[in-house]
């Protein structure tokens, strides 16, 4: 930028870290009297799930209770819907509008396949089919929250990844649960 914007520091204002710098060492660098905020927040000490607002040293991930089951937002995708807008659909079913998404990629982050078992396949719905695809889409929380009023399912947390892997291995058992430790 321009120096007379005054939008970025004089190169010998500027302090680098070394990337092996500790915790003392980045403090440090923090101007005289700048108050640090906590990483531990009230929804992390009463155990709150339903909020953002926790682990803000990880990444969270939204994830639904349907029939019993934790797992993430799922949707049979239309035969005229891409699979993108699919996903964007089964967010507005599952968490209500106001929960705004964007999806850096249309590309699936992951895929499990399941074969059918030979009681599958004498159901009239899966003629012609061997199995199923699931997709894993990354999508990027931008704005707003779930909507308790309108959402679609039986109910909500924002999970970090080793709470869903618990979670799983609880339901449907440790190879199912190995999955999700992965993502």
């Amino acid at each position: 930028y321009p120096k007379e914007l005054g939008l970025s520091a004089a190169p010998e204002d500027v302090q680098v870290s070394s990337p092996h710098a500790t915790d003392e060492d980045l403090l440090a660098l923090l101007p005289k009297g700048f108050p640090i905020a906590p990483r531990e927040t009230e929804a992390d000490s009463t155990g709150d799930v339903r909020t953002r607002n926790r682990q803000l040293k990880t990444r969270l991930y939204l994830v639904v209770k349907e029939n019993g089951q934790w797992k993430f937002p799922t949707v049979e995708a239309k035969e005229d819907e891409t699979l993108l807008s699919a996903v964007e659909s089964v967010t507005k079913e599952a968490a209500g509008s106001e929960l705004k998404i964007w999806c850096p990629s249309n590309c699936p982050m992951a895929v499990e396949m399941k074969a059918y078992t030979e009681e599958d396949l004498q159901k009239e719905e899966n003629a012609g089919y061997f199995g199923e695809k699931l997709f894993y889409y990354l999508v990027q929380w931008e704005s707003g929250d779930v909507s308790e009023t309108s959402m679609k399912v039986e109910d909500f947390a924002w999970l970090t990844r080793e709470e869903m892997t618990e979670r799983v291995k609880e339901e449907k058992g440790e190879d199912a649960s190995k999955f999700f430790h992965y993502l």
